[in-house]
């Protein structure tokens, strides 16, 4: 699956005034590449995340997963497409407090007929939380927490794993950790990993980065 963002245009309002943020802006990187977004505060990562995401249209442009244009359809057909095909988690690695850490994991599969169970046990085990799997969120350390979100982001098997700031409340030998964790991800599963990040210890292990600034119209560099 290759994912195309096409003259991406993207503007908000402050104080009455229109600010842009994307112009034109493209990318393309395909099934299995890893890319590390930079750029300062309010740049646009996180809503480049959410239109690939499917959470925030872009106002013009396209976002496009091989030939499926991602705001194209409904939202029914955009739910049911992020489902499948698209894994998120955040700097934030939001749990519902009163579910174990498998609970939490499990929790997109709500709704299907078959039982993740023993996946969710495997990706927590292979995680290094096998000892946790029953632990409530306040019992969990960030690091801990980090790898509770990527599991959950995996646990539908997605293409496409969508990284907001992963390390924002680790310190630097849990930033490594965690970071050679989404590694190890990338490279096993071939999964598609776009992270933004202002931890430049990410670029020891993904050397592709887009760096965004005011009006972005970048391309992945090495």
């Amino acid at each position: 699956m290759i994912l195309t963002l096409k003259k991406i245009c993207k503007a908000f309002s402050h104080a009455g005034e229109t600010v842009p943020l994307f112009q034109q802006f493209e990318m393309t990187i395909p099934q299995g590449q890893a890319i590390v977004v930079m750029g300062p505060s309010g740049c646009g990562k996180t809503t480049l995340l959410r239109m690939i995401h499917g959470l925030e249209p872009p106002d013009s442009g396209e976002v496009l997963f091989d030939d499926f244009s991602l705001y194209s359809g409904d939202d029914r057909t955009r739910r049911k497409f992020r489902c499948e095909t698209i894994g998120f988690s955040d700097q934030h690695a939001r749990m519902l407090p009163q579910l174990t850490a498998l609970e939490n994991v499990l929790l997109p599969t709500l709704g299907f007929k078959k039982n993740f169970d023993d996946y969710g046990r495997a990706l927590l085990c292979e995680f290094g939380m096998e000892n946790r799997m029953d632990f409530f969120p306040h019992q969990l350390s960030g690091g801990e927490l980090q790898r509770v979100s990527l599991a959950r982001a995996l646990i539908l098997s997605p293409k496409l794993l969508l990284l907001d700031e992963p390390s924002a409340a680790l310190d630097a030998d849990r930033s490594d950790a965690i970071f050679s964790l989404i590694q190890q991800l990338n490279v096993q599963k071939n999964v598609t990993v776009l992270m933004t990040t202002h931890n430049r210890r990410a670029l020891d292990f993904f050397p592709d980065v887009v760096h965004l600034n005011e009006n972005a119209k970048s391309e992945p560099q090495s």
